[in-house]
């Protein structure tokens, strides 16, 4: 008499169903379950959490982008339509340098107000600013990266970057006593993309340095208060040649 085949014998003497085609409909059920893979650690997650996501190049197409983000990128290309305080300019293309201005003792400042239907920077819906940007000494200067406003050192509105003699940290400001991260441990003389996200639902702002999430500002609704403008100011003690080169600005806010 033949040898029996395992998965072809009865998954039970009260279920001629055989143990193949047991197996098979467990893997039919399980690929027609949408909550398949979605639970903590599992696959889905973890692609969810990559740091990039890689496709092949031209893989998204134009109805994939979002419509539920309103973005804005700059690359520099002109200062029209910006609002320029001493020596702004355009040095090389793409990107525009900020200079202190020694005669004067006045800092440079690029900034721009952003209109909308209704106020652009909004603490109620998620919002973005990010810049690629170095500077040329880091030993006795102050720069500052903002979706907001700024009134001084410390009397700071909105979100974004602060560095000074070198030491770059994230904040969130509504006006006196700004909250400020730890040291972000940064080389400021190295070109960096600088990135701060808030998300209103988190409720919180997250800071990153080339893609890399270097610090977090939790419960973030009860530190902010917006100012209107894309704000971008470099002042220094001593240094005669120092400045503040950025080449690309984005922004974005959810509609």
């Amino acid at each position: 008499m033949a040898e029996p085949v395992w998965g072809q014998l009865a998954k039970a003497q009260d279920n001629d169903q055989t143990i193949d085609e047991a197996i098979a409909a467990a893997i039919a059920t399980h690929e027609a379950d949408p909550d398949a893979h979605t639970g903590a650690g599992e696959s889905l997650e973890t692609h969810k959490a990559q740091g990039t996501v890689d496709h092949p190049v031209g893989s998204i197409v134009a109805d994939k982008l979002s419509t539920t983000e309103l973005v804005a990128e700059c690359s520099l290309e002109t200062l029209d339509n910006w609002n320029t305080k001493q020596h702004a300019t355009l040095e090389n293309w793409p990107g525009a340098r900020l200079v202190h201005d020694e005669g004067l003792d006045e800092p440079g400042i690029l900034a721009s107000e952003p209109t909308t239907a209704g106020d652009f920077l909004d603490e109620n819906k998620n919002m973005l600013i990010q810049a690629t940007l170095y500077l040329y000494d880091d030993t006795t200067n102050t720069a500052y990266i903002i979706l907001g406003d700024y009134t001084n050192d410390t009397t700071l509105y909105g979100f974004g970057f602060q560095i000074i003699n070198g030491v770059v940290k994230g904040f969130a400001g509504g006006g006196a006593s700004p909250t400020f991260t730890a040291n972000l441990s940064i080389d400021a003389t190295t070109l960096h993309v600088y990135r701060a996200q808030y998300n209103y639902t988190d409720d919180n702002i997250k800071f990153y340095i080339d893609g890399i999430l270097k610090a977090t500002i939790t419960g973030a609704r009860a530190k902010l208060s917006m100012g209107a403008k894309i704000y971008f100011r470099y002042s220094e003690e001593t240094q005669t040649d120092s400045f503040m080169q950025i080449y690309n600005i984005i922004v974005g806010r959810q509609i």
